[in-house]
C-alpha cells in the first residue's frame, strides 16, 4: 500500500496533530502508522500545519454548534489546511465529514485512496477489491452497506 500511496500523482500533506497521534498509534503497535511515518521520513508525504491556526479553532467551534460533538483538533487542522491548499482531506470521522460539507471543503473516507490507486492503475481491481476487505477486517469502520457499494463500483469499473 505504501508504494501505491507514493506514486498517488497528486501533492500528499499531512497536518502536524494528525501525525502526531500517527505516532502514538505507531508505540502502540499499529502497522498503518509506521506506513505513514516512513512517507513522511522519506518526503512523500508532506508534515504540515495551517497557516491560520484561528480557522481551526472555528472549525471546532461550528462542529461543536452544528453537530452538538467534538471535532478532534487533528481533524480540523486536517480540512483547515486542505481549504488553505486546495486540497482533498482524508478522514472516516463522522463530525469531520459533516464539518467539512458545512464549509464546502472536499472530503473523502480512506476508501477515496484505494479507488485513486485503481483509477491511476497502481493497483489491480483484484487487489483493490482485497485491500478494501482487508481493511475492514483489520478495523476500518466500514458499514456492510458503503462496503458493498464500494466493491460494487469496483466490479462495475
Amino acid at each position: 500500500m505504501a508504494e501505491s500511496l507514493r506514486r498517488l500523482r497528486d501533492p500528499k500533506f499531512l497536518p502536524q496533530g494528525v501525525y502526531d497521534e500517527l505516532l502514538k498509534g505507531e508505540r502502540l503497535g499499529k502497522p498503518e502508522a509506521s506506513v505513514i511515518r516512513e512517507l513522511v521520513d522519506e518526503g512523500a508525504v508532506k508534515v504540515s500545519r495551517p497557516a491560520d491556526t484561528s480557522v481551526v479553532h472555528r472549525l471546532i467551534k461550528l462542529a461543536a454548534e452544528d453537530e452538538g460533538k467534538p471535532l478532534h483538533r487533528a481533524e480540523a487542522e486536517a480540512i483547515a489546511l486542505s481549504m488553505e491548499l486546495g486540497g482533498v482531506v482524508i478522514s472516516d470521522d463522522h463530525v469531520a465529514r459533516s464539518t467539512a460539507r458545512l464549509v464546502n471543503a472536499e472530503l473523502h473516507g480512506t476508501g477515496y485512496l484505494v479507488g485513486r490507486m485503481y483509477q491511476e492503475r497502481h493497483i489491480s481491481k483484484d487487489e483493490a477489491m482485497r485491500k478494501v476487505g482487508e481493511m475492514r477486517r483489520a478495523g476500518w469502520r466500514l458499514g456492510e452497506d458503503d462496503y458493498q457499494a464500494i466493491l460494487d463500483h469496483l466490479r462495475a469499473a
